[in-house]
């Protein structure tokens, strides 16, 4: 096999996914059997998709990812004269890491602070959580406190 052009294109992981369970589909519905190598890297790429805290974790319950939920959000961005101001990396790594707060935005945008006011830094987050949803934050257990005395304490020797 030969690559023709590199990188020519890049691909969400939202469009990645899709398209994987898409050719599942397709082969599952003419009975193909697929090669052993292609059945290992397909279950181990969905497992990475779906794990948390990748956006996709939730997918097959909440499907909060879509093309047209892509879309709102490249109109909401772009009606708040922010899409103008981000790069198509940028914009890539929104959609696939989904951040919901400032301190991971940063790590998205280059140059953010110098960039972007911090009214439009949470004008971002906004557009972002209210388009794409968020993740519940992780909730100790009813009645479960830190218990200094039970954590596992580190002896110099």
């Amino acid at each position: 096999m030969k690559i023709l052009e590199g990188q020519s294109n890049l691909v969400s992981n939202h469009e990645v996914y899709e398209h994987i369970l898409e050719q599942q589909k397709k082969n599952r519905s003419k009975n193909r059997r697929v090669p052993p190598n292609q059945f290992t890297l397909t279950k181990d790429l969905l497992t990475y998709l779906r794990t948390k805290p990748g956006p996709l974790a939730n997918q097959d319950k909440t499907h909060q990812y879509s093309t047209e939920a892509l879309y709102e959000l490249f109109k909401k961005l772009r009606e708040a004269n922010l899409q103008s101001d981000l790069s198509k990396g940028e914009m890539l790594m929104i959609v696939n890491l989904r951040p919901t707060n400032i301190a991971v935005l940063s790590t998205v945008v280059e140059d953010m602070l110098e960039r972007f006011t911090e009214d439009e830094q949470q004008k971002i987050i906004d557009i972002i959580t209210e388009t794409l949803g968020f993740d519940e934050p992780a909730e100790a257990a009813e009645g479960e406190e830190y218990d200094e005395d039970a954590a596992p304490s580190i002896e110099n020797s």
